[in-house]
């Protein structure tokens, strides 16, 4: 049975890196996040109760208590944005609805089309999650087929066993922890948590776990080590609470109140994080914001070497819009500062966009899942979140408007329900 792992339940899986939490293991201090504004709990969806006990090996999966759960939810991977944002929407959707699904072209815009590593391991983690059957999980493969069965949560460790983005992964398996879980799941994922084209670990401290906090929806993160491309190495721990999301509204932009940064490099001489800040500095200074900001430096311990500075704008009544530059090999630390601040200056040009365009896909699919009617400004309408509004309604009989800006510097409006 080599290379064969158990599933707990007695039947074999493919080894993929995943494991179960060893009791007892210590804890770490987990710090988690307030809510910047609070809606009225909502009641629990119908749709939303938990899948039936699968039946024994043979037999025809039971999966959820909606009448056309059993039906094939067919998705083309190439379809908009063409990433992996429409596998990752799908496997959250189907582990929670118990609808198994198809999804062929997997991330055929990309420039490596098919499964990478990261979504290799979100899929098999998913799989173990739900109990799964998966045809088509090998990296590189553009076919891939997922039929859930009942969500059994845990605690887990995975190891993507590269510099995949650990984001990523958390993303796909928090919503099914948090909404079947009866009490807390620690997830520990190790990989990358700077990845571009991918939720950095600051951004998911600030603003992600800023989002949820607003729906009801508590975390807790601690990144103890940080992972960059090519070494990976990196340690990203959620601490999973139970709950469910509620509605939220929000489409004005409060008053900006500051704006606070961290500008960290890891086994890199210590004026690349000072030349980071610096810049960053200068160009908020010359932008004539007039709004206190600060940027500390930090040197944040790697197998590898890195550099990032991540910049936060802290607007009364909403979650920070975090934005993040990320070093290479041969670019310089201002070209990383410019960057983020680029991105940050864009965001505040919009007039009342509460969201930020790499959140504002993101918070859609809680929200969907939310009982009650949501609504939200966007500082712009992406291809990532016309595509997750499309992978959405596969799966859930749910209204979904995507309403592009009006006029030039004007924001765009997301309607659930």
């Amino acid at each position: 049975m080599d290379g064969e792992i158990g599933s707990g339940d007695g039947r074999r899986q493919p080894a993929t890196g995943i494991e179960p939490e060893p009791a007892g293991a210590c804890r770490r201090r987990w710090f988690g996040h307030a809510a910047h504004d609070q809606a009225p709990g909502p009641k629990r969806p119908s749709w939303a109760s938990p899948p039936r006990p699968r039946p024994s090996r043979g037999s025809r999966a039971v999966s959820s208590t909606r009448p056309s759960s059993e039906s094939l939810v067919t998705l083309d991977g190439s379809r908009g944005e063409g990433g992996g944002q429409i596998l990752r929407t799908a496997l959250t959707l189907s582990l929670l609805t118990g609808r198994p699904f198809r999804v062929s072209k997997i991330r055929a815009n990309r420039d490596k089309p098919g499964l990478r590593p990261q979504h290799k391991a979100a899929v098999e983690a998913a799989a173990l999650l739900g109990r799964a059957d998966v045809l088509g999980c090998e990296v590189g493969s553009r076919d891939l087929v997922f039929r859930p069965g009942a969500v059994e949560p845990r605690d887990l460790t995975i190891d993507i066993g590269t510099a995949g983005s650990t984001g990523m992964v958390l993303q796909t398996l928090h919503l099914p922890l948090a909404m079947r879980a009866e009490t807390a799941c620690r997830l520990t994922l190790i990989g990358g948590t700077f990845n571009p084209k991918a939720p950095p670990s600051p951004f998911l401290e600030r603003t992600w776990r800023g989002h949820l906090a607003n729906f009801g929806m508590p975390v807790a993160l601690a990144t103890p080590s940080a992972g960059f491309y090519p070494r990976g190495g990196g340690r990203l721990e959620a601490w999973i609470e139970p709950a469910r999301p509620k509605p939220w509204v929000r489409t004005t932009r409060g008053d900006l109140l500051r704006i606070r940064g961290v500008a960290g490099a890891a086994n890199l001489p210590e004026h690349v994080a000072t030349r980071m800040r610096d810049r960053a500095l200068a160009r908020l200074a010359d932008a004539g914001l007039n709004v206190d900001a600060e940027v500390e430096t930090a040197s944040w311990p790697s197998i590898g070497q890195g550099a990032a500075i991540a910049l936060a704008a802290e607007h009364a009544g909403t979650a920070p819009a975090t934005f993040v530059g990320i070093g290479e090999r041969g670019k310089p630390a201002e070209l990383v500062a410019d960057e983020a601040v680029d991105e940050l200056l864009d965001f505040l040009g919009v007039v009342d966009g509460a969201v930020d365009p790499h959140s504002a896909d993101q918070i859609l699919l809680p929200l969907a899942l939310a009982e009650g009617r949501s609504v939200y400004t966007v500082s712009h309408v992406t291809e990532h979140l016309r595509t997750n509004a499309h992978t959405i309604r596969a799966f859930l009989d749910r209204p979904i408007e995507v309403e592009e800006p009006l006029a030039e510097g004007r924001p765009g409006r997301v309607v659930v329900g």
